[in-house]
């Protein structure tokens, strides 16, 4: 199809202040890269949040990976022609997506990693729910490419799930919270000696939008993977 035709994907609702974050992006991008007044072409399928969260607390990403194939069939049969889970939990789910995606997918941690590799980062933190912090989804793919992911520790993936789960999917965003957030990554600095930290969370773009905090690099996973939608949109 020609570029002008095609029309973007997004498997969105997990959660929806994101989702709708990622329309905006892409509005805003689009009208950078092609300023003629233009509008991408972009369909989202919103799933149920409640139950895919749910899901993802549970570790039952087989039922992740139903509600996602199902949204894609969906956007296939709307004329898609690639598609994307706006979502960094959602992608727990990614491997067990069926029926499997009718659609080439983008996925988010192969975004990060393209960024992180161009910026030369070797020492990564991360900050996001419970579910992607403690499982293999950002270590198994940037390992390989010798980039180390280094995890807070309990306590403080406790603070910043409660402030995710409680506040940010919910679409609150309170200043207290985001000085709590900055303090978890000074403190894994000053630990770990990062270099950079992933947001492994697309709502925390919304309350986390500098460049750096506490003298330490931003990786807003949502914001890149963003602009890879937009390569393949502009051709």
């Amino acid at each position: 199809m020609a570029d002008d035709e095609r029309i973007l994907g997004i498997v969105g609702g997990v959660g929806p202040e994101s989702t709708i974050d990622y329309y905006r992006r892409l509005v805003t991008g689009w009208r950078r890269r092609r300023p003629d007044g233009s509008f991408p072409r972009v369909i989202i399928d919103s799933i149920e949040a409640g139950s895919t969260m749910r899901a993802l607390g549970e570790g039952d990403f087989d039922l992740v990976g139903r509600a996602v194939g199902e949204a894609l069939q969906q956007l296939a049969a709307a004329g898609c022609g690639c598609a994307l889970i706006s979502s960094n939990a959602t992608h727990l789910g990614f491997e067990r997506i069926q029926p499997p995606s009718p659609l080439p997918m983008l996925h988010i941690v192969d975004a990060a990693l393209a960024a992180a590799q161009a910026a030369r980062y070797r020492r990564l933190g991360i900050i996001g729910t419970r579910f992607v912090t403690q499982s293999r989804l950002y270590p198994d793919r940037f390992g390989p490419a010798g980039i180390a992911i280094v995890v807070p520790p309990e306590a403080d993936q406790d603070v910043v799930h409660g402030i995710y789960m409680g506040e940010l999917v919910l679409g609150v965003f309170r200043d207290e919270s985001r000085d709590r957030l900055v303090e978890v990554i000074a403190r894994l600095r000053d630990a770990q000696g990062i270099d950079g930290v992933i947001l492994g969370g697309t709502e925390l773009a919304l309350i986390l939008t500098e460049p750096s905090y506490a003298d330490v690099a931003i990786l807003d996973t949502a914001g890149i993977h963003v602009e890879a939608a937009l390569d393949w949109l502009v051709g």
